[in-house]
């Protein structure tokens, strides 16, 4: 019998190896020593940086506190409902639910429903959907992202239902 989903792993990023630390750090030291205004190119978009996300952070906060004022006191067991757990694995939904959390713009935590667009509502980027998230609810549900392309909700996930019916679709991955 599988387990509850609440006993499933919390997602674990891998380290990364000395050596990759040990040869960035290198190459870090060479350009300081024989190309310094990179340092200056480097601080002036850094500073860029900086000042955009003060500028933007107080609008999106504004609208996660508007998101949860709206809501109230929605949990996971609402976003849980919205999915037959006969057919819609619990872990990928409980897996979904929590990495979205993890993942938002905010230090708010935002009751999400399964309608919510991942882009409009819960003003996620696309490239943390392909690049990040993608890999932990893979790495969590026990789920491949291999043979994605086959499956019938590739290209069209843009809300969270979707997120979780296309990792419902995807194959588990073998015990060896």
């Amino acid at each position: 019998m599988k387990k509850a989903s609440r006993f499933m792993p919390k997602y674990e990023p891998r380290k990364a190896s000395k050596p990759a630390l040990i040869g960035l750090l290198a190459i870090a030291m060479v350009i300081t020593i024989y190309q310094p205004m990179y340092l200056v190119v480097l601080a002036g978009i850094a500073l860029i940086l900086i000042v955009w996300s003060k500028i933007d952070q107080p609008k999106v906060e504004k609208h996660f506190l508007a998101l949860c004022k709206e809501r109230g006191r929605l949990s996971i067991c609402e976003f849980a409902r919205e999915f037959d757990p006969k057919v819609v694995d619990t872990w990928i939904i409980r897996a979904v639910y929590e990495q979205l959390q993890a993942a938002l713009p905010t230090r708010q935590n935002v009751p999400i429903k399964a309608m919510d667009s991942l882009f409009d509502t819960l003003m996620l980027d696309e490239d943390d959907l392909n690049l990040d998230l993608s890999k932990e609810i893979a790495q969590r549900t026990g789920r491949s992202l291999e043979s994605y392309e086959s499956n019938p909700y590739y290209g069209k996930v843009t809300t969270a239902r979707n997120l979780v019916l296309f990792f419902n679709h995807q194959a588990r991955i073998s015990a060896t």
